[in-house]
């Protein structure tokens, strides 16, 4: 195959080394007439013309001198002898013609003679024999220069028209030339791309057909071997290839099929629904639990439009849907009975992270919800019942401790205020406890108020203070400027404040600050209670607003593990967000955030 393109390609190869050589001689022509116009006849010109310029101004001061500017016309002559004298000295350095030599010396031997015959018109006193000198040898002189020097120049300039005369003509004659070597090139080059073509095109034009019908899956292409070159290797080859594509397709078509079915079968076993979800939304896959479920809902292309949003946001690349709660439950209708379904919307990605479809699990929740509701119901009713006899019990030992009765030894006044501070500890709970439930089931009453951060957190100090103080410890506040107002209950937010204050002094040792920080996070405004306790393990960051969850080693601290669940919730009915910062040995910050008045009004909810 080398061989075969070396030899297609020398003709050309020699026909441009050809083309060279002849392009190198030419222009070597060319410049030679070149450089002779410019050097050497252009040269002489100007000399010829600088002679001329300095004889005639020469001659102007001898006829100065005879007008009587003496001193005029001798500074002008002398001026101009050093000017004619360097441009003669150029032109006899520049003989280049024949005849040009003698036209040379005979101006140089004139000027001889002029500059004797001026120096005697200078040293002559008498204006008539100066009159005379001029008129009858020097202005004869004069002019003898100046028509040799005009000689000098129209031999120059007429051997230049001749030089310029045959650099045409040889561009002329190179310009055919070139034309038909032209002509011969692309002829040649025409008819041995014709024959490389036919020799390497058609066999690579026939490989590059089968392989685009290899790619769109019709293995069973031959490509016809008609050499023994490289291209007749590349076609056996590329056979050979096809037929192990065609094994291995056979291959892995059984093995697809047969993961496909596991696959089915594994997710037939489900209970919950499943679907599978292309990047337009088309459902590919849907395991029996969803087919049921689409069916009972008279969805036949889609899926629930309340999830819809979810998978939406999904498919254009937000991150996975996975809900840690019962609240983004979906309600629906299904056999005349509401149900609830907990949607799962997970992003399909390949090796390399591109999304390519999204997976949807729906979980009916709806016994879990039902149980959920019972237990909050249970717990509100058993507090609710517990509170009166509670109540009854305070009030009979309030009025034992008052003595009315009768009067009481150490003893039984040791026993009565324990049962008195355990009586209290318990109507905490149970109202914590009916609380939540109230929060749970949507029946606390809020009544909302626009008030700057700064007034809601000042009207609260006095209170906050009296927790910090009870353990020993310093409250500092640190508000920002210009902070937007908030829409609260005063009295819930109250809680929360008491909640995280209480709880950064109950954790802090005695002496330590804690700090009550009040600043904007986007559209919103930060409330944080930071601490310099021990700090919270991160496995436990998670759990810590979970209903009657308490860190392990706190047992000793008074509480149940309601207050963070109940402030979780106040903040979440003011449409804000709670968290903590966090780490062993550092100590905690708990924050909430609450929007502002004016993004309430453009459409948040309060």
């Amino acid at each position: 195959m080398k061989r075969r393109i070396f030899l297609g390609l020398l003709p050309i190869i020699v026909l441009f080394v050809g083309v060279g050589v002849y392009a190198v001689w030419l222009f070597a022509r060319l410049g030679g007439s070149i450089d002779t116009i410019l050097r050497e006849n252009y040269e002489s010109v100007l000399a010829g013309q600088a002679m001329k310029e300095s004889a005639e101004r020469m001659d102007s001061g001898l006829s100065f001198a005879l007008a009587g500017e003496e001193k005029r016309g001798h500074e002008l002559f002398d001026a101009n002898i050093p000017l004619f004298a360097s441009s003669l000295t150029r032109e006899l350095k520049n003989i280049t013609l024949p005849g040009e030599g003698e036209l040379a010396g005979r101006i140089k031997e004139s000027e001889g003679r002029y500059q004797a015959l001026a120096k005697s018109f200078w040293a002559a006193t008498d204006t008539g024999s100066r009159r005379d000198m001029y008129f009858s040898k020097l202005l004869p002189l004069f002019t003898q220069i100046k028509n040799d020097a005009q000689a000098v120049i129209d031999m120059n300039q007429q051997n230049m028209v001749q030089a310029d005369h045959y650099a045409r003509s040889l561009s002329k004659d190179s310009t055919h030339a070139m034309f038909l070597l032209l002509l011969a090139g692309v002829g040649l080059a025409i008819f041995f791309g014709y024959g490389l073509q036919r020799a390497i095109l058609r066999p690579i034009q026939t490989l590059t057909r089968v392989s685009k019908e290899l790619g769109d899956g019709k293995l069973d292409q031959i490509v016809p071997v008609q050499s023994k070159d490289e291209l007749g290797e590349l076609a056996d080859a590329f056979n050979k290839l096809a037929t192990k594509l065609r094994a291995y397709r056979q291959v892995t078509t059984d093995q697809i099929l047969q993961a496909r079915q596991m696959t089915e079968i594994t997710f037939s076993a489900f209970p919950d629904p499943i679907l599978a979800l292309s990047l337009d939304g088309k459902i590919n896959f849907a395991n029996s639990a969803a087919g049921k479920l689409l069916q009972k809902l008279d969805l036949k292309e889609g899926i629930p439009a309340a999830i819809q949003g979810e998978v939406e946001s999904v498919l254009h690349g937000a991150p996975d849907s996975v809900p840690t709660s019962f609240e983004g439950a979906v309600p629906v209708r299904i056999d005349d009975h509401e149900a609830f379904l907990l949607p799962r919307v997970i992003g399909m990605r390949d090796d390399s992270g591109n999304l390519f479809g999204a997976a949807v699990v729906l979980q009916d929740i709806t016994r879990f919800r039902l149980m959920d509701e019972v237990k909050t119901n249970l717990v509100s009713t058993v507090s609710h019942e517990l509170k009166t006899p509670l109540t009854s019990i305070r009030m009979g030992l309030h009025l034992l401790l008052e003595e009315k009765i009768g009067p009481l030894n150490t003893k039984q006044l040791e026993l009565l205020l324990a049962a008195r501070e355990d009586a209290e500890r318990l109507l905490r709970m149970i109202n914590d406890l009916l609380d939540l439930a109230r929060f749970e089931s949507g029946q606390m009453r809020q009544r909302l108020e626009i008030v700057s951060p700064k007034v809601l957190v000042e009207n609260m100090l006095p209170d906050l203070h009296l927790l910090v103080e009870a353990n020993d410890g310093r409250l500092t506040t640190n508000i920002a400027p210009d902070l937007a107002n908030v829409s609260v209950d005063s009295r819930q937010i109250g809680h929360v404040f008491s909640n995280f204050v209480s709880n950064a002094a109950r954790f802090s040792k005695p002496g330590d600050e804690v700090q009550l920080l009040v600043k904007p996070v986007g559209n919103a405004i930060r409330f944080s209670v930071i601490d310099h306790g021990p700090g919270i393990p991160k496995e436990f960051q998670s759990r810590v607003f979970e209903r009657f969850f308490r860190i392990p080693g706190t047992d000793q601290v008074a509480g149940v593990g309601l207050g963070l669940a109940i402030a979780k919730e106040i903040v979440a009915a003011h449409g804000g967000a709670i968290g903590l910062n966090s780490a062993p040995g550092e100590g905690s910050e708990f924050y909430f955030d609450l929007p502002s008045a004016k993004s309430c009004v453009n459409g948040a909810k309060p």
